[in-house]
C-alpha cells in the first residue's frame, strides 16, 4: 500500500518536479556566466569589493525560486486530487488518515528537497570557482532562509489546498503570507544569523497545520 501511494504521488509530481530541476539548474548557470563575464570585464579587485563588501550576492536573483518550486509541487500534488474529487475516496482507503498523508506529505518534501539540494550544491561550485571557501558558507547561510521559504510555501500550499472553509483558507494565506515575507525580507550575507532559531520554528508548526486541515477536510469542515 505504501509503495503505492508513493508511486501515484510521484506520477503526479514528475512533471513539476522535472520543470522545477530544469529552470534552477538553468538560473544557476546563468550566475555562472554572468559572474564570468563580469571577471572578465572588470578587474578581480572590483568583484571582489562588491561581493564581499558592498554584499552584493549573485544569487539574490533566486531568492523566489525555492518559493516558486514549493507552491508548484503542492499545487501538481493536491490539486488533481481536489477537483477530481479523489482526495475523499483517499482518505477512505484501508489506510489512516494520518498515515496516507504523511506519506504524501513525505513524497513531496523529498522532490522539494532534491531541488533546493540542486541549488545548494550548484551555489557552492559556482562561489568556490571564483572565490575562497568562506565566502561559499557565507552564501549558504544566506541562502538557508529562502529554502525554507521554500518549505513552508510546500506546506503552506498544501494546507490551505485542503482546508474547506474559504475564511479560514483566507487567514491562513494570511498567515504563511507574513512568515514567508520575513523569511526572505532579509538583505545582504548572514543577516538571519541571530534569529535563525525561531526562523526554524514556523516549519513543525506548518506540519501539524496541514494534518488538521486534512481532519477537517474528511469531516466536512467540522
Amino acid at each position: 500500500m505504501w509503495r503505492s501511494i508513493m508511486l501515484k504521488e510521484w506520477l503526479k509530481l514528475r512533471w513539476a518536479f522535472s520543470a522545477a530541476l530544469v529552470l534552477n539548474a538553468a538560473f544557476c548557470l546563468k550566475i555562472l556566466l554572468d559572474l564570468r563575464q563580469q571577471m572578465a570585464a572588470e578587474h578581480a579587485e572590483m568583484v571582489w569589493y562588491q561581493m564581499i563588501h558592498l554584499h552584493t550576492l549573485a544569487q539574490h536573483g533566486m531568492r523566489y525560486t525555492p518559493l516558486l518550486t514549493g507552491i508548484a509541487l503542492a499545487a501538481a500534488q493536491f490539486v488533481p486530487e481536489l477537483l477530481g474529487r479523489r482526495m475523499r475516496l483517499s482518505l477512505h482507503l484501508p489506510v489512516s488518515r494520518n498515515g496516507m498523508l504523511l506519506y504524501s506529505l513525505l513524497a513531496g518534501l523529498l522532490h522539494l528537497v532534491s531541488v533546493i539540494a540542486l541549488i545548494a550544491v550548484l551555489s557552492a561550485v559556482t562561489m568556490r570557482h571564483f572565490f575562497p571557501v568562506e565566502s561559499v558558507w557565507a552564501v549558504q547561510r544566506t541562502m538557508l532562509p529562502w529554502f525554507l521559504a521554500g518549505l513552508l510555501a510546500y506546506l503552506g500550499g498544501a494546507t490551505v489546498l485542503l482546508e474547506p472553509a474559504w475564511t479560514r483558507r483566507a487567514i491562513l494565506v494570511v498567515v504563511f503570507g507574513v512568515l514567508i515575507r520575513v523569511l526572505l525580507g532579509g538583505r545582504g550575507y548572514d543577516w538571519f544569523t541571530a534569529f535563525w532559531p525561531w526562523l526554524l520554528l514556523p516549519a513543525p508548526l506548518a506540519l501539524t497545520g496541514v494534518f488538521e486541515s486534512a481532519r477537517r477536510f474528511q469531516r466536512g469542515g467540522i
